[in-house]
């Protein structure tokens, strides 16, 4: 059996709102294009689903930050990693709700497809607006993250220049 800690779980769920917010989406914009409300649908349950995993992992995220500052991971963080950490964290709350925003509007229009045909499609290209803003917010919020343990994501500290009278 498979002993992943809620670090491990933490990275592998958080490509969801990336990969399958952009996934959800094309079916969305086909079925908007060909009038099929089939493809929309297909598309505004996948977004539904991939909102339904933002609890796990901000549940697992949660769980990974108190283990890497109770210093449970080798090595521990250094300033650069815990001060990425606290961003990361505040990235997350931001993006969360955008998410469930989105999710929300999706179910609306799914029920809108049923009562009111004509506004579904209207409601359907703003799940897709909804898809794309919470796409780059989650981008935001993992460039945030990777820079919590991958050094060579961080900037660059300026070369220090030699001069004559320092040598």
């Amino acid at each position: 059996m498979l002993d992943l800690s809620p670090a491990h779980l933490h990275v592998a769920l958080n490509h969801i709102p990336i990969i399958g917010l952009a996934a959800a989406t094309f079916p969305i914009l086909i079925g908007i294009i060909t009038q099929c409300r089939t493809t929309i649908a297909t598309g505004l349950l996948a977004t539904l689903l991939c909102a339904a995993a933002m609890p796990a992992i901000m549940k697992t995220g949660h769980l990974a930050a108190r283990q890497l500052k109770e210093g449970i991971f080798l090595p521990s963080l250094d300033e650069a990693g815990k001060n990425a950490l606290h961003i990361h964290g505040g990235c997350a709350k931001k993006t969360t709700p955008v998410v469930y925003a989105t999710a929300l509007l999706s179910l609306v229009a799914l029920l809108a497809m049923i009562k009111f045909p004509k506004s579904a499609r209207w409601l359907a290209s703003a799940v897709i607006l909804g898809n794309i803003i919470s796409i780059l917010l989650s981008i935001w919020t993992a460039e945030a993250g990777g820079l919590i343990r991958h050094q060579e994501f961080r900037p660059k500290a300026p070369p220090i220049e030699l001069s004559q009278e320092s040598l």
